[in-house]
């Protein structure tokens, strides 16, 4: 990589996701007829999405949440580095579903901020809307569904 990598804070990453919800265009990636499409990713291992690249090591931790109540709540938080593999400066915004049996468990929303080509940076996906499922077989990697917050399909216009 010929870029400088370049940290910023989690918060920081989420609020420039907040602002800039369109990352990328329809550029031609030049290596699938759908770099966006959602793809099926294992903990750790390194994945490419959307013209991203994902390094070795993401990992989903459990993270113990509560508002000053008795009852906690163990959410799951995904963090790890990506790098802007397109010629775009974009930034890096996604969902990660969790299924069991094919049926979602939970959905996280990832992103990092605007990044040039070859800048690599961490992410984080903070589940703070949700629980940490008791178990899954499957993480899918898709587009952030800015209507509904969620990647379901939705026609409502929400």
């Amino acid at each position: 990589m010929t870029g400088r990598r370049r940290v910023v804070g989690p918060a920081l990453a989420l609020t420039c996701a907040v602002a800039l919800v369109g990352c990328s265009g329809e550029e031609e990636s030049g290596t699938e007829a759908d770099p966006a499409a959602p793809v099926e990713v294992t903990v750790g291992e390194a994945f490419r999405w959307n013209d991203f690249a994902i390094d070795d090591g993401w990992k989903v931790e459990g993270v113990e949440r509560g508002i000053g109540i008795e009852e906690k709540v163990i959410t799951p938080e995904v963090s790890g580095t990506l790098t802007n593999d397109s010629a775009e400066k974009r930034a890096a915004i996604f969902q990660m579903v969790f299924t069991q049996e094919g049926d979602p468990v939970a959905t996280v929303n990832c992103s990092a901020a605007t990044m040039v080509e070859d800048q690599s940076m961490p992410f984080l996906c903070p589940g703070i809307n949700t629980t940490m499922p008791d178990d899954y077989d499957a993480i899918t990697v898709m587009t952030f569904d800015r209507g509904t917050g969620d990647s379901s399909n939705d026609d409502s216009g929400t």
